[in-house]
């Protein structure tokens, strides 16, 4: 066979790297000299998110991609049966308002949460139904559905007979805010606190534009809990009087939940617990949280009893990798100069139930923790209230205090406050996002202390607030 020769190769590979190398600095045939096309200059950044919202207390606030949205309510005096009156209103990182929705007359905002592409999922009560709502991302009502469950009349009650309004109802009669709602995809978990005070887990599919129960799930059997109001004052803060008629819930993305149920004086949960699972509570264990896991089948893990020794709040529960994290406020002392609150913050793990990590937060006199963000370096950012004072020996809250942000080290306890801008007067970091790379708080300034309007009810009042902040370390 004739084989070709080699011997112009080496030529035949110059001239094509010549060739190459004119090219790339723009030189060759007709384009000699010519200056290249300069590159797209970058994006300018954008303005922070810096908004002001008046007559408005900041409930929560959740973010997807570039959207975020906050659930506002107008502040109110006690009520013997708690209706609140909010509104939810979404807006992009550029500033523009996406929309600003209320519900149809009779029905109360209880909860939201949103989906990716800027839908939201929103959850309604009229006291003794609940409705489930997925609005596109301008704001309109995309399904609709409203809940009613048989089985919660059914679920089993530790109390004396007739010592509740309607065991049928999907919410207690004493308050409309005792509903959570988390999306999982296009799907939502959804845990309630029912008419007989039992606590149940849903998880809802949208399948063929209309939501489908997936499973259910009893967390808590029925109790009594003692309906407690001030004797004197207006208005409550941290909402102490109503925190243990509320439920506390978080999923992760494997759609796992975890809900947080507070222990307390008024009411036997621990007793009902340990004879309706065969769990009984640890002894001598009166006030701190029941957390229990779910896996994505709703299937009970555990229940584990996170002992707050004295009398407590539960504000935050949030997932961490497979800890689940939670935060609150508990009374540690009774001292001269009406503090004696702290914030406190647990972590519990989910495979086996220890709870490795419990700090108390004593930053400045009283002290909250209302929200919780785990942060990629295994931080967690804690925002609440600092240096309140409270009467010693009943509910009401002065009103001069501080908003709280700083980071958490759990492991040692170390933990390092940010400034913030403050009101004149009561301030709350109320909920904590991610947006983008940033922080983005929520909060509350101006709110009035628990004695504030006894003599003009018009100072029960405040201002919303939603900061973007760049992370600091």
């Amino acid at each position: 066979m004739h084989m070709p020769s080699l011997s112009f190769r080496p030529a035949r590979l110059a001239t094509l790297a010549l060739a190459l190398t004119l090219a790339a600095c723009g030189g060759g045939g007709g384009d000699a000299g010519r200056p290249g096309t300069p590159p797209p200059a970058p994006p300018a950044p954008r303005a922070l998110v810096d908004l002001r919202l008046p007559a408005a207390s900041m409930i929560k606030l959740r973010t997807s991609g570039s959207t975020w949205a906050a659930l506002l309510e107008k502040p109110h005096p006690f009520m013997d049966v708690v209706v609140m009156e909010r509104s939810l209103r979404a807006q992009d990182a550029a500033g523009n308002a996406l929309f600003t929705w209320t519900p149809p007359a009779g029905w109360t905002l209880v909860d939201f949460t949103l989906h990716a592409g800027g839908q939201a999922t929103v959850v309604l009560s009229n006291e003794a139904s609940l409705r489930l709502v997925r609005l596109d991302g301008a704001g309109r009502t995309l399904h609709s559905v409203e809940l009613r469950d048989p089985l919660v009349a059914q679920d089993r009650y530790y109390g004396e007979a007739n010592s509740v309004r309607d065991r049928g109802a999907m919410a207690p009669w004493k308050t409309r805010d005792a509903a959570r709602i988390a999306a999982h995809g296009d799907s939502v978990g959804l845990v309630v606190r029912a008419g007989s005070n039992n606590v149940v887990a849903y998880r809802f599919d949208l399948e063929g534009g209309a939501f489908r129960q997936r499973w259910r799930t009893l967390v808590e059997p029925g109790i009594h809990l003692d309906p407690l109001r001030p004797m004197t004052g207006s208005f409550d803060p941290f909402e102490g009087v109503e925190n243990h008629w509320k439920v506390f819930m978080d999923m992760d993305a494997n759609g796992r939940m975890a809900v947080g149920v507070l222990a307390s004086g008024r009411s036997e949960i621990g007793v009902a617990h340990g004879a309706h699972f065969g769990e009984p509570a640890p002894a001598g264990f009166t006030d701190g949280v029941l957390l229990t896991t779910l896996d994505a089948n709703g299937q009970r893990q555990r229940t584990v009893f996170v002992d707050n020794h004295t009398k407590s709040e539960l504000h935050a529960v949030a997932w961490s990798g497979d800890t689940v994290l939670l935060g609150g406020r508990v009374r540690t002392s009774r001292p001269d100069d009406a503090g004696g609150w702290d914030g406190w913050v647990a972590r519990v793990e989910a495979a086996n139930g220890r709870v490795p990590v419990y700090r108390l937060l004593d930053v400045d006199r009283g002290d909250a923790v209302l929200s919780l963000l785990p942060l990629a370096d295994g931080q967690v950012l804690v925002g609440g209230a600092t240096g309140y004072s409270q009467n010693p020996n009943g509910e009401s809250v002065y009103e001069n205090n501080a908003p709280l942000l700083g980071r958490l080290q759990p492991d040692s306890g170390a933990f390092s406050r940010i400034t913030l801008p403050a009101g004149a007067r009561g301030n709350q970091v109320r909920a904590l996002a991610q947006l983008d790379a940033n922080w983005l708080l929520g909060g509350s300034e101006n709110l009035p202390g628990t004695h504030t309007n006894d003599a003009d009810p018009r100072l029960i009042t405040a201002d919303a607030t939603v900061r973007e902040r760049a992370p600091i370390n």
